[in-house]
């Protein structure tokens, strides 16, 4: 059983050929994934975010969906009646009193054009990431027991912060048999100090799974987390995205 199940994972290692040059063609890949099929989804957001400075910790929740019509004529958001009234009885709530809970309201929020937008033309999105990284490496991995290659990236500071004196930054993306991305990966981490007695940390990871709609690449699930420490306060936060086409 054990020899077994040693060689199916050899095999799933050994299945996909490492390629001559992987960037470029996953950057084909992704202009052959940028089309404007139409696409209808409901994009759903569940948050939740935490801070703390010693003596008090707020917890602040965000749940919100938004419809969503993707295609040559542009991107429309739909907002329910329903979820807009609830979201300003939320903020007259928060007006008298700023701790009471906002979910609705919080949550969307966080669902604009520039999140939506990321999820339902993801292969514009991920080339974006990439002209900013620099290949590293390639390795056969299965992803969820399915044959993959992955791509490993350097990702470098975006613009230069005289506070920041660590930061380290990748990208990794799970390629499929036929070169389209499966899911990605993207960790930051960086350290730094102000006026030399205040130090402070944060950790960010970012992890997408891919579909293929008609000739879309789409996001059907974001999950981003961050932690971050500094000053006597620490926070952490989660966000969860999902994409769930519609006929």
């Amino acid at each position: 059983m054990i020899r077994t199940s040693f060689v199916f994972a050899s095999a799933l290692l050994l299945a996909l050929p490492l390629h001559a040059n992987p960037l470029q063609e996953l950057r084909d890949t992704l202009t052959r994934l940028a089309g404007h099929t139409p696409i209808k989804a409901l994009v759903q957001l569940k948050s939740e975010g935490r801070s703390s400075d010693g003596d008090e910790t707020e917890t602040n929740t965000g749940l919100a969906s938004v419809q969503l019509e993707d295609g040559p004529q542009g991107l429309r958001l739909s907002y329910p009646q329903a979820a807009l009234s609830k979201a300003a009885q939320e903020d007259a709530a928060r007006a008298a009193n700023p701790k009471a809970p906002a979910p609705t309201a919080t949550g969307l929020r966080n669902l604009g054009f520039s999140e939506v937008s990321e999820l339902s033309r993801a292969a514009e999105n991920l080339q974006r990431d990439l002209a900013k990284a620099t290949f590293k490496a390639e390795r056969n991995e299965a992803w969820q027991g399915r044959p993959a290659r992955v791509l490993v990236f350097d990702v470098p500071q975006a613009k230069k912060d005289k506070y920041v004196k660590k930061y380290e930054a990748t990208l990794e993306v799970w390629l499929g048999a036929d070169g389209v991305p499966l899911a990605s990966r993207n960790r930051q981490r960086l350290e730094g100090s102000a006026f030399v007695v205040i130090s402070f940390e944060m950790q960010n990871t970012e992890e997408q799974v891919f579909a293929v709609v008609g000739e879309r690449l789409v996001a059907t699930q974001r999950i981003s987390t961050n932690s971050g420490s500094g000053a006597g306060q620490k926070g952490s936060g989660r966000r969860e995205y999902t994409l769930q086409p519609q006929s």
